[in-house]
């Protein structure tokens, strides 16, 4: 194609037309600056801004320790049991305990006329002004280091005008009240730095695995780096951005002459050892688990419940001069911590060996009396904490929780009920037991107690999914479970299924916290109850600014608790849970083994508290060959919190019958019986006949009341009783620390053992 020559006329014309629209910017911009000024004086002069600059330099000003107190059951009196403050904690730490470069990396890479300007950096401001007018680029920000301290404890990021000039007035009076020090300094301490980290102490932990006053130039650049975009930036994310990031840091600070040139080549060729971690520190500072947590706990509910922003809510706690009464007991919580810190309790070791985890909570009151986040010696404060911020595989300890007690509460089974446990496949699903072995008919007593997973899934498939889930995350507190959720993968996931409630193969797991407090029911008297690691927050003015009150629900009956709970006694007397029963004290509880031996659990009770363990990597994979450790761990602890406590009793509930079962026939034990359990029924569902299947005329199979069969094209209702005997009376109540008594009406033999019950190890849990 032809080009045609652009005539002289036209080309001035043009020429024209373009220093047009330069002079009209130049207006424009002059006009604005004039605009810009105008408002600052207009501000300063008459209070166009708030008081949040005196808020941000009172608070500053304010260094009282906070102390946490728990209350003295014998006395009643409120005991000191830690203390928190800003030059101890490892979140505030002090300027004078950073690495001087540490600041000059932040100043070079964020405002390098910091020590100049007197809150605004002009030039900047300008600058970006023009950028936005020119290029329509609001990306190239103008804002100060102590401006940016205004947006972060204010929380107002919000992109307009007006909050422009409020901050620039703010930051203008801010500097009038704290020095460079006291403002480089607690942009330090509140600076997001991703993974969580608000500070630099933090991510010192989090990223090197140190205190922040041994990093070296190379890593203080690196810290420095992440700043402006924790997410593009972040280390462990994307290490190759990140480290040209730290190149930049370095580079800058070499040429506003912070470093040399040999201390510059020598930090970028510095290798930056990045360890996902904590500070390998070992002195008097470091802080239990329980007061990690609680720390966690208080902090979300003064953002939430008082509007704090996440600075302001820290520094309340680490230099506000709080008074926070905690739940701790500290003697189940230093019994939890000799125990965990027994490197023999547990199995493998090395920088890679397994972890543990435990809560002990009080069931009536949902207050949480102590956690353990990590076996062996605790080496830093906020910690990764097993027990509360990680999701793992339940495995069968889902069981009683999303199986039979639903189960028994709508009235789908009960304890002497006929279940299969024998060959079963739904759709291309073949569950499979651990052993790979079948019982045949069984009581779900004993489905329970030798944990059979074909069982398990007859009865779930009675009760319906979509009922298990409900009783799961609306009657025992779950948060982690997933309806149905499209996740990165494309796919949609859901925990809808018959392995993940009947098997604890679950999409993203359950917390050792949230396990504890669903157990808790059935001790409460089927009434779940949230758990709470403190009842109230204090100011230093004496004002009550949080207060835990507890939230509770009616998660099932009393008569289906206490069913539970019975049933759930034969796991540590005859099941898979024998390792947890400990001596002369009533317990009950449930094993759990998640597929590969990768999670292993042991969730139980007493009358007094409940408590569940986990054991295995923090990076899942399997512990085959080590054996499970955590009934074990929970009988120490349980044997060693009770000692000298007053064992309370569990009252059986009114509308609740006994009866001596035979556990082959699932009926009223009679003269033949040998294998019999004492089963406990709420009034009316009890079975009404005795048992002929030892007699020489042996009923056929086929005429086994209360049986839940297997057919191949699905599973048939539970059919009815017969009432074919009049049904003995019904027993009184007794103390669960002792053996029912025999009930009247009918002759008890001495109870039998059963035949030993499968290790734990072999709990293998599904197979799709």
């Amino acid at each position: 194609m032809r080009r045609t020559e652009t005539s002289p006329k036209r080309r001035h014309k043009k020429k024209k037309v373009s220093i047009g629209k330069v002079l009209k910017r130049i207006v424009c911009i002059c006009c604005i600056v004039a605009v810009l000024l105008a408002s600052v004086i207009a501000g300063a002069a008459f209070g166009f801004i708030d008081n949040s600059t005196d808020l941000i330099a009172q608070e500053y000003n304010l260094d009282l320790a906070s102390v946490v107190y728990y209350i003295d059951e014998a006395t009643g009196k409120e005991v000191e049991y830690d203390r928190m403050h800003a030059d101890q904690n490892r979140i505030w730490v002090d300027l004078e305990n950073t690495p001087e470069m540490l600041s000059k990396a932040f100043i070079a890479i964020e405002d390098e006329r910091f020590l100049e300007h007197h809150g605004v950096d002009w030039k900047r401001t300008l600058s970006a002004v023009i950028g936005y007018i020119f290029k329509g680029n609001n990306s190239h920000g103008g804002s100060t280091i102590t401006q940016q301290l205004i947006k972060n404890i204010t929380g107002d990021n919000k992109r307009s005008p007006i909050r422009k000039i409020q901050e620039i007035v703010r930051a203008l009076n801010l500097e009038k009240k704290m020095s460079k020090d006291e403002i480089i300094e607690m942009y330090m301490n509140t600076i997001y730095l991703g993974q969580g980290c608000h500070g630099v102490q933090t991510a010192s932990n989090v990223y090197y695995s140190k205190d922040v006053s041994k990093l070296s130039l190379a890593e203080c650049a690196s810290i420095a780096g992440i700043t402006q975009y924790p997410s593009k930036f972040d280390p462990l994310v994307n290490y190759e951005a990140h480290k040209n990031k730290q190149e930049l840091v370095l580079a800058k600070m070499l040429e506003l002459g912070y470093i040399s040139q040999e201390e510059h080549d020598a930090a970028v060729n510095e290798p930056l050892n990045l360890i996902k971690g904590t500070a390998q520190i070992k002195n008097s500072s470091i802080q239990s688990y329980y007061t990690d947590q609680l720390i966690i706990d208080v902090m979300n509910d003064l953002m939430t419940k008082n509007k704090m922003s996440e600075s302001e809510a820290t520094k309340a706690i680490f230099k506000g001069g709080l008074k926070i009464y905690a739940n701790v007991d500290p003697k189940v919580q230093n019994a939890m911590e000799s125990v965990f810190g027994n490197e023999s309790n547990f199995p493998g070791s090395g920088e890679n060996k397994p972890q543990s985890s435990m809560v002990v909570m009080d069931p009536y009151t949902g207050q949480v009396k102590g956690i353990v986040g990590g076996r062996g010696e605790k080496v830093g404060n906020r910690v990764l904490n097993r027990a509360t911020q990680t999701l793992r595989q339940p495995g069968s300890t889902i069981k009683p929780l999303a199986v039979y007690a639903p189960a028994i509460e709508y009235g789908v089974i009960t304890p002497a009920t006929i279940v299969h446990d024998s060959p079963l496949q739904i759709g291309n699903w073949t569950p499979h037991n651990a052993d790979g072995a079948f019982l045949g008919p069984i009581t779900t007593r004993v489905a329970l107690e030798k944990s059979r997973n074909l069982a398990a899934v007859r009865v779930l498939d009675k009760v319906g999914v979509d009922r298990s889930f409900d009783f799961m995350t609306k009657k025992l507190g779950f948060t982690t479970l997933v309806s149905s959720e499209k996740r990165a993968d494309g796919e949609v996931h859901t925990d809808k299924y018959l392995s993940s409630l009947g098997l604890g193969g679950l999409t993203d797991g359950v917390s050792v916290l949230e396990m504890t407090a669903a157990y808790s029911a059935f001790v409460n008297s089927g009434i779940y109850t949230k758990p709470t690691t403190y009842t109230k927050v204090i100011d230093a003015s004496g004002r009550v600014i949080l207060e835990n009150k507890p939230e509770t629900v009616r998660a099932m009956s009393e008569t289906t608790a206490y069913s539970m709970i019975q049933m759930m006694t034969g796991v540590v007397t005859y099941g898979t849970g024998t390792a947890a029963k400990p001596a002369g004290i009533f317990a009950g509880g449930k094993t759990g083994t998640s597929d590969n031996y990768v999670d292993r659990w042991f969730a139980g009770f007493t009358p007094n508290y409940v408590g569940v363990v986990w054991f295995g990597y923090d990076t899942p994979r399997s512990t085959s060959g080590m054996g499970s450790p955590s009934p074990s761990v929970w009988r120490q602890v349980m044997t060693t919190i009770h000692q000298g406590e007053a064992i309370k009793t569990i009252p059986i509930p009114d509308g609740m019958v006994s009866r001596s079962i035979c556990q082959e026939s699932g009926r009223i034990a009679s003269d033949t019986c040998t294998n019999l359990r004492t089963e406990y029924f709420k009034s009316g569902t009890q079975p009404n006949s005795f048992c002929s299947s030892h007699d020489e005329d042996e009923a056929p199979e086929d005429e086994i009341d209360d049986t839940i069969e297997n057919e191949e094209q699905g599973l048939n209702e539970i059919a009815p009783g017969s009432g074919a005997h009049n049904p003995p009376a019904e027993g009184e109540a007794v103390n669960p620390t002792t053996p029912p008594s025999p009930e009247s009406g009918t002759t008890t033999p001495s109870e039998p053992a059963l035949p030993p019950a499968e290790s734990d190890d072999d709990e293998i849990v599904w197979s799709e």
